[in-house]
């Protein structure tokens, strides 16, 4: 019936492909062009099973480029709490796993050396800013856990395997704390009875355990996609599209890639 893709944010190459090959087949096969506003899809990714939250709820999206507290009204109608200031979690998540010598993507390498590890091995500053801020800010977090390996002398080369678990733990910990502690938050301010977590790092076992039961103390629902998806995927794509679809929302075929795309309500 139609054809939809993503025309931003991200990087301009990849949006540029999946957008010109979508517009293509949506004119070769006279039917309408959806354009997806990728934090948008992020958001509604909670909507594809069918277990959903029921609106308003507040959405924590957490991934590579992003990291954003989103009050979802109703369908097409938010409004953005918070985000981040500097480093995406994602991000803080890979350079630190690039300083530990464990990989890329950081995230799954941190999440499982962290199952073995001391999550307080190392007492990481948590960067909640100012009080009841909803915004977030990671750069100084990384920072901290550099300035902690170059005052111990950590050599990547050399590290014991339970030293580098314990460092992760205790740094997957520190984000962690952050995370939750700004979602109930949000959640509390805005009186919603559902909170939703998407994003690449919503894959992380321990923010997914934590929120678990963080939740359930606080008498809330809480809604995370299946892991297929929280990292970026044509399933949260086609949902946005099926819905704009029924609210007779198309686009034209001249729509350009905008890899700074804003999240905003169209």
């Amino acid at each position: 019936d139609a054809v939809a893709a993503v025309y931003g944010p991200g990087l301009i190459g990849s949006i540029l492909i999946g957008l010109s090959f979508g517009k293509s087949v949506a004119l070769g096969l006279g039917i309408p062009f959806v354009g997806v506003n990728h934090m948008e899809a992020h958001v509604l990714s909670n909507l594809i099973e069918e277990q959903k939250p029921s609106f308003p709820f507040v959405n924590l999206t957490v991934s590579g480029g992003h990291t954003q507290l989103v009050l979802v009204e109703k369908p097409f109608e938010y409004r953005i709490l918070g985000e981040t200031m500097d480093d995406a979690a994602g991000e803080a998540f890979d350079k630190v796993a690039k300083m530990l010598g464990i990989g890329y993507p950081g995230g799954p390498e941190i999440d499982r050396l962290a199952q073995t590890g001391n999550s307080k091995y190392v007492d990481f500053p948590r960067p909640y800013l100012a009080q009841n801020s909803l915004e977030f800010s990671f750069s100084g977090l990384k920072t901290s856990v550099l300035y902690y390996l170059r005052r111990t002398g950590f050599d990547k080369a050399r590290a014991e395997s339970k030293v580098v678990a314990d460092i992760a733990a205790s740094f997957q910990a520190a984000v962690v704390d952050v995370l939750i502690q700004k979602l109930l938050l949000a959640a509390t301010k805005f009186g919603v009875r559902d909170v939703a977590v998407a994003g690449g790092v919503a894959a992380n076992s321990e923010l997914r355990r934590r929120l678990k039961k963080a939740s359930e103390d606080k008498g809330l629902r809480l809604f995370i996609p299946k892991f297929e998806y929280c990292t970026d995927n044509g399933a949260m794509i086609a949902m946005v599209g099926y819905m704009k679809m029924q609210e007779g929302l198309v686009s034209s075929l001249e729509l350009t890639a905008e890899p700074n795309l804003r999240f905003t309500v169209e």
